[in-house]
């Protein structure tokens, strides 16, 4: 688990969609002045350099947040122009057509975002990442564990609102058991919170890696019977295709009550400009429930 790296992924396809969705809900959430506790369990090093070092080896935001970029942004949805500005916020001003440099990841733009009020909490186990996020973030508490087994102790929190992003990496078969027993645990100690959980698009079958029976999307999606989103924009081979990352979802509990009005106009652009429409098998790039 700790060779993974959240840079090498840095401005992709999969972070357009869940930084722009947990955009959405930090601004929505801050209309209220009582404070907010936002948590992020898989945090990352912050922001990264996408000219060098791992985001430069891949260089996955050239399909991702560069082709948002070089659209006007008056023509782009609400949601993907927070995006948009967010990312620009962390650069040099300069020809707004150019590219960028850096990346802000969820801690970046929690810290970003956050009021004097809010506290906000990243969680990071590699050792690396955990120190310059520490650095670079001193806005926010950040803690080397198990940021999933530590939602035991933070729920529910005293302000009894929260926003809870989780995003881990996958790497390891185990984090398809771990994660929906760590989010039943934390739905039983504070059902009113608003979560948004990431999950890749894996394999020819379903969502989970060859020799898994159960897809973890409908595994998330049973574990709430409230208010809840599932969205899912797919960015390469469809479901019978090769296998490998052809997609990613997020499945949302309590989301705020004009995020699917905002998917339902953001997503055939995002289909559009970062090359899922019509690759999948149901012919077209996005879905949503």
């Amino acid at each position: 688990m700790l060779s993974y790296r959240h840079a090498f992924h840095a401005g992709n396809a999969p972070d357009v969609l869940k930084h722009g969705v947990l955009i959405f809900c930090l601004e929505y959430l801050k209309k209220k002045e009582k404070a907010l506790l936002c948590i992020d369990t898989h945090g990352g090093a912050g922001y990264y350099d996408l000219t060098e070092g791992y985001a430069a080896q891949n260089r996955e935001w050239e399909q991702g947040i560069t082709p948002l970029l070089k659209e006007a942004p008056l023509t782009l949805p609400p949601l993907a122009r927070s995006l948009v500005t967010v990312v620009r916020e962390f650069n040099p001003p300069g020809d707004p057509a150019a590219g960028i440099k850096r990346y802000p990841g969820s801690p970046a733009i929690i810290a970003a975002l956050l009021r004097e009020q809010d506290r906000g909490i990243c969680f990071e186990l590699h050792p690396a990442d955990s120190t310059l996020l520490q650095k670079r973030l001193p806005r926010l508490e950040v803690r080397r564990e198990d940021g999933l087994a530590a939602l035991k102790a933070l729920l529910p929190p005293p302000s009894r609102r929260a926003l809870v992003f989780i995003d881990p990496s996958y790497e390891m078969k185990d984090d398809y058991w771990i994660l929906p027993e760590a989010v039943k645990d934390a739905l039983g100690r504070f059902s009113s919170g608003c979560y948004l959980i990431w999950y890749p698009l894996l394999g020819r079958k379903g969502h989970f890696p060859p020799g898994e029976s159960t897809g973890l999307p409908e595994r998330l999606w049973s574990l709430y019977g409230g208010n809840r989103l599932r969205v899912e924009l797919y960015t390469g081979q469809g479901i019978s295709g090769t296998r490998g990352l052809y997609g990613s979802g997020l499945i949302i509990y309590n989301p705020p009550w004009p995020l699917k009005e905002a998917l339902e106009e953001s997503l055939p652009l995002l289909s559009r400009l970062l090359g899922g429409s019509k690759r999948s098998e149901k012919g077209y790039g996005w879905d949503l429930l």
